[in-house]
């Protein structure tokens, strides 16, 4: 009985993982976003939780208790609500994604969970509606290489984030689209970010930057992660 258990068991997990790899190649060859209708499969699945957990994720920012921060390009909106676990009612979590089926879905798990210091956010990365120096953290997961203003989407990062505050961007071999960890931080250091961190390997890795802090900022006191 055990072992036909174990079998079983095997046997899912092994379908699921050659599930989750044909449609992300399939993607990958279309080079199109997660469709919302592959969530399950591509975003919410156990085997993606292995490598990609929103609570060691989310340990991996640092964020603490009051705290505003970004979620880009949020999916289904995991980690935005592990974030607003961490941030407590006074903080404020902004769950941002181009595609409105992932916001409506974000919506109704906000709404399901009372969280009600989730605030979804319908917009392009490269359009984000909020005010310049206003979030303490920026979470990009598995998304840059799927944005094709690049550039301007991390402009947009920049520009909202703090003087000082922190911004991590993840990736992992199973995406859709995939960028290696040099390749990563190429992009981030040419927009103005500075590397303080790393966790993961090539398979599955996150970067920790900062937004450095001019010496007129310096001099003015400015800066975050103070709460």
């Amino acid at each position: 009985m055990f072992r036909r258990t174990t079998q079983s068991f095997v046997f899912g997990l092994g379908a699921l993982i050659g599930a989750h790899l044909g449609m992300r190649l399939a993607l990958q060859a279309a080079h199109v976003p997660t469709p919302p209708q592959l969530s399950f499969l591509l975003l919410d699945n156990p085997f993606r939780r292995i490598y990609r957990d929103p609570v060691r994720t989310v340990d991996f920012v640092g964020v603490h208790r009051n705290a505003h921060l970004l979620d880009a390009g949020c999916g289904t909106g995991a980690h935005a609500l592990e974030a607003a676990t961490r941030v407590g009612p006074n903080g404020r979590v902004y769950a941002l994604d181009m595609q409105a089926n992932m916001i409506n879905t974000v919506a109704r798990r906000v709404e399901s969970q009372h969280a009600s210091n989730v605030v979804p956010l319908l917009a392009p990365l490269h359009r984000i509606p909020l005010p310049a120096n206003c979030v303490d953290y920026v979470m990009m997961i598995s998304v840059l290489p799927e944005v094709n203003r690049r550039k301007a989407a991390l402009t947009e990062a920049r520009r909202v984030l703090k003087p000082g505050g922190v911004l991590v961007a993840g990736e992992d071999i199973f995406a859709s689209v995939y960028a290696r960890p040099a390749t990563m931080r190429k992009w981030l250091e040419e927009a103005g970010f500075k590397l303080t961190g790393q966790a993961g390997n090539g398979l599955a890795y996150m970067l920790r930057f900062v937004k450095p802090i001019s010496a007129v900022q310096i001099a003015f006191g400015a800066g975050n992660l103070e709460g």
